[in-house]
């Protein structure tokens, strides 16, 4: 009996296991079945929608229900007037993109010109002597205030960046082209800006001035003390600057200077002890001598009787000094004589100390102002009855006054 029992609980619980087993089955079979059906619906619902799309724009239809009679009711759509509404939204869709377009390059082009802008300088003095030349903005700013009732008004430009165009014109010796990317006007107006920015600019140049006797006196640095006491007024020196090769034969052979292969023009430069420039003379040509090229200048007229030149051994103009009442201290002159006495030998070398400040003067010019390190063309030394001073006189004397506005060069 008890056998029986068991043996009745194990078919009962064989039962239930299988009739789990089949409902599970049955379950999973259901949901499979229903995933395959909705996917089905899904595909067949994407290929209506393309069938529809892909209707001819007349056979176009939409289907609603009648909200009473729940029976579907057609209406046919206008396509002429979904056609013109579409190609207005496109329009306007388009007109807003080159706006927005417009709109970009504009805030691009202000953010490239705030870099030459009069903000972008004011509180970086290293960007201003690498564009301009000058030592701080502080200075900057002065010769700004000189010249900015001078500059005329230009709708592209402000009066600090035609200022700005001028001074990296000197500084960097950049094309007109290049400027007119940098500031995004065409090189007309940069020629335009450059030559009326000359001679508005022109007016710096008082700051090469001769200065007065008491004023030298109490400026002259102790070497030139020590070795010429107080009467040295100028330290004399020229400086060449390459231009293009004239097509006429006369100028051609008045500006070709031989031991250099290349047609040049030359400036006199007078430097005061202190180390500032106090005389540029006129753009000259280049086929005399040093002395005679300086006595064709107006560099005598600023002598007073007494006064000490101080030259080179291209300089002879000892008797020209002496009528003028002055005297002229000149290197030793070393052609001609086997040997130097001891006597010429110090004084020489003492000169020659002296000398190399006129030289550091006119390579520091050269440098700040790369304009005059490179070759001028033939326009800027042109004159007619409107130009009475050719642009390379304006140039030189604006380079050298902008260069007496920084440190001097010789120790007090």
């Amino acid at each position: 009996m008890g056998r029986n029992v068991k043996r009745k609980d194990r078919h009962t619980s064989s039962t239930k296991r299988e009739c789990t087993k089949a409902d599970l089955i049955s379950a999973q079979a259901l949901v499979a079945l229903q995933d395959e059906v909705e996917q089905v619906a899904l595909q067949d619902e994407v290929e209506q929608v393309n069938d529809y799309e892909n209707f001819e724009p007349e056979l176009q239809v939409h289907h609603e229900l009648d909200m009473e009679t729940q029976t579907p009711v057609k209406e046919t759509m206008d396509t002429s007037t979904q056609t013109e509404m579409c190609a207005a939204d496109i329009t306007v869709l388009e007109a807003q993109a080159a706006s927005n377009n417009k709109d970009l390059a504009k805030a691009r082009q202000e953010a490239d010109q705030i870099k030459f802008s009069q903000e972008s300088f004011s509180k970086d003095d290293k960007k201003v002597e690498y564009y301009t030349g000058l030592p701080t903005f502080t200075i900057l700013m002065v010769v700004f205030n000189y010249v900015q009732d001078k500059l005329p008004t230009r709708h592209s430009l402000t009066y600090f960046q035609q200022l700005l165009i001028i001074l990296m014109k000197l500084r960097l010796a950049v094309t007109h082209e290049d400027l007119a990317y940098r500031f995004f006007v065409s090189e007309s107006t940069i020629s335009r800006v450059f030559n009326t920015g000359l001679d508005a600019l022109y007016g710096i140049s008082k700051l090469i001035a001769w200065p007065e006797r008491e004023v030298l006196w109490k400026t002259m640095p102790m070497q030139f003390r020590q070795t010429l006491g107080k009467r040295v007024a100028v330290i004399i020196d020229c400086f060449e600057v390459f231009c293009d090769r004239p097509t006429s034969l006369d100028a051609r052979t008045q500006t070709l200077l031989n031991y250099k292969h290349h047609n040049t023009i030359k400036f006199v430069l007078g430097i005061a002890p202190s180390g500032a420039i106090s005389f540029v003379s006129a753009a000259l040509e280049d086929s005399g001598t040093d002395n005679t090229i300086t006595l064709s200048s107006n560099f005598f007229d600023h002598l007073l009787p007494g006064d000490v030149i101080f030259a080179d051994r291209g300089f002879d103009m000892k008797d020209c000094a002496g009528f003028y009442g002055c005297e002229a201290e000149i290197l030793a002159i070393t052609s001609g004589k086997a040997e130097l006495s001891a006597l010429d030998v110090e004084k020489s070398r003492e000169f020659a100390h002296l000398r190399i400040h006129v030289k550091r003067v006119i390579g520091g010019v050269r440098q700040k102002y790369r304009i005059l390190s490179n070759t001028v063309p033939l326009e800027y030394m042109m004159t007619n009855a409107e130009i009475q001073a050719p642009k390379i006189d304006k140039i030189a004397r604006i380079c050298c006054a902008l260069f007496n506005l920084n440190a001097a060069i010789v120790s007090q």
